[in-house]
């Protein structure tokens, strides 16, 4: 009969956490990183053409005032654009407790997601250099140059 007891105590007690911890309002984040004011235009020092070596081929990245594009073999690629929609929409913002910044602040999912954008400098043959540096994950990164670069500067 003891044992039975607390059998069911345990169960009411269970129940009851159920209950409370259910009744408590969730909030789901609206976006995938907590962001600052989204904007729909790129920052000015951001704009021009950036040009990164990947896999023994160049990548030019074009910042524009209302989009971003890539070119790699041969081929345009329109990554982020102001008058589209939905998390492909240009909508720079900062991401919050980092130093990086976002294309598309709208995106809601991990695969969504750019990881994250900064101008920061990198000393390449004793020069001090700004490159456009774009996080893909991780510590891992590529730096972009504003001239054409023949060595990939990644990790």
């Amino acid at each position: 009969m003891n044992t039975l007891l607390k059998i069911a105590a345990a169960a009411a007690a269970s129940l009851t956490i159920t209950i409370v911890s259910n009744t408590q309002p969730v909030h789901a984040a609206d976006t995938y990183y907590k962001v600052g004011k989204i904007r729909t235009t790129t920052p000015t020092s951001w704009r021009g053409n950036w040009y990164s070596y990947v896999n023994g081929k160049f990548c030019l990245t074009q910042v524009n005032k209302y989009s971003v594009t890539q070119k790699y073999k041969g081929k345009k690629h329109t990554l982020f654009k102001s008058s589209w929609k939905g998390y492909r929409k240009l909508a720079v913002a900062k991401i919050k407790g980092t130093s990086r910044y976002t294309f598309n602040a709208y995106a809601k999912k991990a695969y969504q997601s750019d990881k994250g954008w900064r101008i920061t400098h990198r000393t390449v043959e004793k020069q001090r250099i700004k490159v456009l540096r774009d996080y893909s994950g991780g510590k891992a990164y590529v730096d972009l140059f504003r001239s054409p670069v023949y060595k990939s500067y990644s990790k």
